[in-house]
């Protein structure tokens, strides 16, 4: 149920966004056929007006739906590589849990459905826990006499 929800609302934001983008890119296109019907450059820059060139128009409404393909398609593909929602994380061994039966580490999961690039460090907390470990398993140096 939970994961649905999970889904539901990362498809709600997607549909919020191609829906703006399909918004602009149909300003754009109406843009287009008015600068045909009216020739807006004329219009602001004192020019002499030319005729409707439908040939342009269309040209111009075809790579202006190409654009507005490629854009909503790259939008979809980086939304589902977008980590959102609760995610439950084992308080012991920090894997992530991917559904009722099945858990995986968080570096794979974050790798698998991220952008995100994994590096490894120590908190000054561990830092000092991990030299104490070190320094107690140093062998005593051997004194000569």
């Amino acid at each position: 149920m939970k994961k649905m929800q999970g889904r539901k609302r990362k498809a709600d934001g997607l549909f919020a966004v191609a829906f703006w983008q399909f918004m602009a890119f149909s300003m754009l296109i109406l843009v287009i056929w008015v600068n045909e019907m009216v020739d807006l450059s004329s219009l602001w820059f004192g020019g002499m007006p030319e005729g409707m060139n439908v040939f342009r128009g269309f040209v111009l409404t075809a790579v202006a739906i190409v654009v507005a393909v490629v854009t909503v398609g790259h939008t979809y593909v980086q939304q589902k590589r977008i980590i959102s929602g609760l995610l439950t994380v084992c308080a012991e061994c920090r894997k992530i849990r991917v559904d009722e039966e099945s858990w995986t580490q968080l570096d794979d999961y974050i790798s698998e459905h991220s952008l995100a690039l994994i590096s490894h460090g120590l908190c000054p907390r561990c830092f000092e826990i991990v030299q104490q470990q070190i320094r107690d398993m140093a062998p005593t140096p051997i004194t000569r006499s």
